[in-house]
């Protein structure tokens, strides 16, 4: 009898799918219960594509240093509760990521720096944002225009109004930030290709009324953060409506390289070069 969906599929096509080894799954298995899969009528453990997912997010923290056993800890997490902060998954991921109170202008500069060197490569990567409010986007539209143009694809997440409405089938995809989402308060430019990934993440701390912003902000170049960063942002791209393609889940979900040092240089020295010219 042929296999359905629901009958799920063995530990060695989980194996075959995540490029690890049986032995070794059952291993994680035996020391901390994951991946747990499902047991079927005849005794088996069986698995589907949610496991394959799983399996593949622990690897990506083990690719940035972390152990394992805070790995499946950390991804255990995240099935129990929505993902919808990017500096919040970020701080409880990857704690090694330095934090820094920066205000607006330096955020500005890092941001344009990761978008002109999605555009500079012309690699089409997926670009992806978030504004506090919708017509801060507006002030950028004519950027973010261009960077969706040349992207695999780009998506916008906003407080929109009126005079620039929600639409998610527009490009770059806008999309409405649901109320109370913690995303209303957090700053976001993340770009993720075959090749390459950065991000700049930023949530802005209450302040007195007339005091100038101040970020506590993250910018990085590691890939596994980026990702992290990209998933939150595609899953609150999907509650709005919007429908990224199937390319999109298949670039976050393959490992990919490491930034390198030359890259890094690369957007850090473009960085400067915005807070110079203020």
């Amino acid at each position: 009898m042929t296999s359905t969906v629901s009958d799920g599929f063995s530990i060695g096509v989980l194996a075959d799918r995540t490029g690890l080894t049986p032995t070794l799954l059952r291993t994680w298995e035996n020391r901390f219960g994951f991946p747990a899969g499902t047991r079927s009528s005849s005794g088996h453990r069986r698995f589907t594509d949610a496991d394959v997912d799983l399996v593949r997010q622990v690897q990506e923290l083990r690719a940035g240093g972390v152990a394992l056993g805070a790995a499946v800890d950390a991804v255990r997490r995240r099935r129990q509760r929505p993902r919808e902060s990017v500096h919040a998954v970020l701080a409880r991921d990857f704690p090694q990521l330095v934090v820094q109170r920066l205000g607006r202008r330096p955020l500005v500069a890092a941001s344009y720096a990761v978008e002109d060197e999605a555009l500079a490569r012309a690699e089409r990567p997926v670009v992806l944002g978030t504004f506090q409010a919708g017509d801060r986007f507006a002030d950028q539209r004519r950027r973010w225009d261009e960077l969706a143009r040349t992207a695999a694809w780009s998506a916008v997440i906003a407080d929109f109004d009126d005079s620039l409405p929600a639409d998610p089938s527009a490009t770059p995809a806008r999309c409405q930030l649901a109320e109370g989402s913690p995303l209303r308060r957090e700053w976001t430019v993340v770009t993720v290709s075959d090749s390459r990934a950065a991000l700049v993440s930023a949530w802005e701390v209450p302040g007195a009324a007339h005091a100038a912003p101040v970020y506590e902000s993250v910018v990085s170049t590691h890939r596994p953060a980026a990702v992290a960063a990209a998933r939150v942002l595609v899953e609150a791209a999907r509650v709005a409506g919007a429908e990224p393609p199937a390319h999109v889940g298949q670039l976050l979900d393959e490992p990919g390289p490491e930034s390198t040092a030359v890259d890094a240089d690369r957007l850090w020295l473009r960085a400067l070069t915005h807070v110079d010219r203020g």
